[in-house]
This record gives C-alpha cells, structure tokens and sequence, in this order.
C-alpha cells in the first residue's frame, strides 16, 4: 500500500470509529430519556427487556469497536512497513508516552472507552433496577 491509501484507509475507519462511538452515547442517552419519562414505572419484565435490548446495542457497539481497533492495528504495521513517509509520521498511536506509565496510545484509549461504558452500564443497571424514584411531585422538586 502507499502512504495515501494508509492515510485514507486510517481517515475512514476513524470516521467510522466516531460515527460508532456517537452512536453509542445517542442509544444511551435515548435509555435514560426512557427511564425518565417512562421505564421508572414500567413493570419489572419491560424495565428488563429494555436492558436487555440495550445490552445487545452496546455490545453490538463495542464488537465493532473491537474490529475497528484490529483495522486501526493493520494500518499501523502497513505504515511502519513503508519507511520513510512524506508526513515523517512515525506511526499513528504506537508510541508510549511517559504520561502513560508505558501504556501505548492504542492501549490507553481502549481502557479508558471500555472503563467508561462499563460504568455507564452499571450506573444504568443501578437506575434500572434498584434506584428508588419516589413519587412524582417530590421528584420534580427536588
């Protein structure tokens, strides 16, 4: 490969990437408009089949995000491959900065995206399931 179509192979799965992580907080956010408004009150079977449907976006999400990350890796060992490049980059995310105690870039991202979401998940779990609401007019006023 050349470096243009590196670089343009690497242009397109980030925008991919980006699309699939915007995707994911708009599935999210959708889920806790419906705990709002709705789910709070719902029967216990609905509240569940909601996470379980939301359960199946986001690891459907993070599946791709997964194979978009081995896509990102094969650039990376393409781009490595070329020697020198009219960019001088020397690689997109290989690097181990000081700041990330030998973590690459690549390594670093992963673990903070996955740390999130799991958070996110469990925090919604939590509202789901165990969250007390209240009544309605104490919950506006508060």
């Amino acid at each position: 490969m050349t470096e243009a179509e590196i670089l343009g192979v690497r242009n397109d799965v980030t925008a991919i990437v980006v699309s699939v992580t915007g995707f994911s907080f708009t599935m999210i956010s959708a889920y806790i408009a419906a705990l709002w408004f709705f789910l709070k009150d719902a029967p216990f079977a609905l509240r569940a089949l909601s996470f379980v449907l939301l359960t199946c976006g986001l690891a459907f999400m993070g599946a791709m995000s997964a194979g978009l990350n081995g896509l990102l890796l094969a650039t990376e060992t393409a781009w490595s491959k070329l020697g020198k490049t009219a960019t001088e980059l020397p690689g997109f995310g290989s690097e181990r900065p000081d700041f990330l105690a030998g973590f690459t870039m690549y390594e670093a991202v992963a673990f903070l995206g996955t740390s999130v979401f799991v958070l996110i998940y469990i925090a919604l779990f939590y509202l789901t399931f165990v969250y007390d609401w209240g009544d309605g007019m104490r919950r506006i006023y508060r």
